[in-house]
């Protein structure tokens, strides 16, 4: 392991060890009320990614169902996917 990795995991690991100590210094309320909010997050965060990947997943159905001669079409179809995918609405060249 080299140097910077070596002070990279202490310092992870010191981060770690705070994190717990002021987790198991919270009242019980608190904690409930914590877990709560991540089990919360993770469960949103999930459905994002399920989302994401059932979009994906009709993108390149269309892609597929594109002759292979229409390359600009299916162009275009990746171009909708990595707008929906990343928010962009500039303009191109394609």
């Amino acid at each position: 392991m080299s140097k910077s990795n070596t002070i990279g995991a202490i310092i992870l690991g010191a981060a770690v060890g705070v994190a717990i100590l002021e987790f198991f210094n919270m009242p019980d309320d608190e904690r409930r009320e914590f877990l709560s909010h991540l089990k919360n997050r993770a469960h949103d965060l999930l459905d994002d990614a399920e989302d994401t990947v059932d979009r994906v997943k009709q993108h390149f159905a269309e892609i597929d169902r594109k002759p292979k001669e229409e390359w600009v079409d299916k162009l275009f179809v990746a171009k909708r996917l990595l707008t929906e995918l990343f928010g962009s609405e500039r303009r191109f060249l394609i």
